[in-house]
């Protein structure tokens, strides 16, 4: 349950730009419009509704959707349980203005639900699979990019002992991610998973892998990325300030002041004398 959770949490940045959802309700459109014309599934033609009009609803409320109420909700970024919560209320929405526009006008409330989730079944038959093929188009799209990103970057990269280039490559190939070390603020263990919190730009960002924390922490060895604690690894050029503990010590990194790490006893002494080596003679 863990794992599935943990799955759900992972950003989907598929459709975080305008291109892209722009891209998607395009495709949505001409895909139902050929379909619907071609095969005429379910006798549409029949229910003396417009072809023209179940696609001209099914696109404004993509667009209304992916557009203005993206913006006004404030979910600028989807997750995927946020990506399957939305396509789950995109097909209610569709359907609901679909019956509302062309469905019969019954006597009974309990004829009227019957007939909406006819009409629901219909709308989710013709919509989910392309819906989730082009979902799936950006999110190989994505990684595609993403590797090119990494053979850039290495190609670019200068050697150096604090200037390592952190490349993750997740099991199965799912992700992979590329940070100049310098740019790493700080790692943080989630079960099977860590979350990496880096500067792309000057923008805070963070991705959840499925790799462990010794993993991270062998591949950064002698850079200034350091173990603090059983769940935590922490950038010392990105120190800004410092807290004694009975334990330890409470830190905190640039660029994302409400974080607090803790630095635990076990690992209290080894980040003494890594701050010491910081200070001038």
């Amino acid at each position: 349950m863990k794992a599935v959770i943990d799955i759900l949490q992972r950003e989907a940045p598929y459709l975080n730009s305008s291109r892209n959802k722009a891209m998607l309700v395009a495709f949505l459109a001409v895909f139902t419009l050929i379909f619907l014309v071609v095969y005429n599934p379910f006798n549409m033609i029949e229910w003396g509704g417009s072809i023209l009009g179940y696609v001209g609803i099914g696109t404004v409320v993509m667009l209304v959707s992916q557009f203005p109420l993206r913006n006004i909700l404030g979910v600028r970024k989807f997750r995927l349980y946020h990506l399957f919560i939305w396509i789950i209320g995109e097909l209610f929405v569709i359907t609901f203005f679909v019956y509302l526009v062309y469905g019969p006008l019954f006597p009974t409330f309990k004829e009227r639900v019957h007939e909406y989730l006819d009409t629901l079944k219909f709308v989710c038959l013709i919509i989910i699979g392309p819906y989730f093929l082009f979902v799936w188009f950006l999110a190989y799209r994505h990684k595609l990019s993403n590797y090119q990103d990494v053979a850039r970057y290495n190609a670019s990269i200068e050697p150096g002992i604090d200037n390592k280039l952190l490349t993750i490559i997740a099991e199965n190939n799912k992700a992979v991610l590329a940070i100049n070390s310098n740019h790493l603020l700080f790692v943080r263990s989630s079960g099977n998973y860590v979350d990496i919190y880096y500067l792309k730009g000057d923008i805070l960002s963070k991705e959840l892998v499925r790799m462990s924390l010794k993993g991270i922490e062998v591949k950064l060895k002698g850079s200034s990325v350091l173990r603090v604690h059983r769940s935590y690894m922490v950038n010392t050029n990105m120190i800004s300030s410092i807290k004694k503990t009975r334990k330890g010590y409470n830190i905190r990194v640039q660029h994302a002041p409400e974080e607090i790490i803790p630095v635990s006893l076990g690992y209290k002494d080894q980040f003494e004398e890594a701050l010491a080596l910081k200070v001038p003679h």
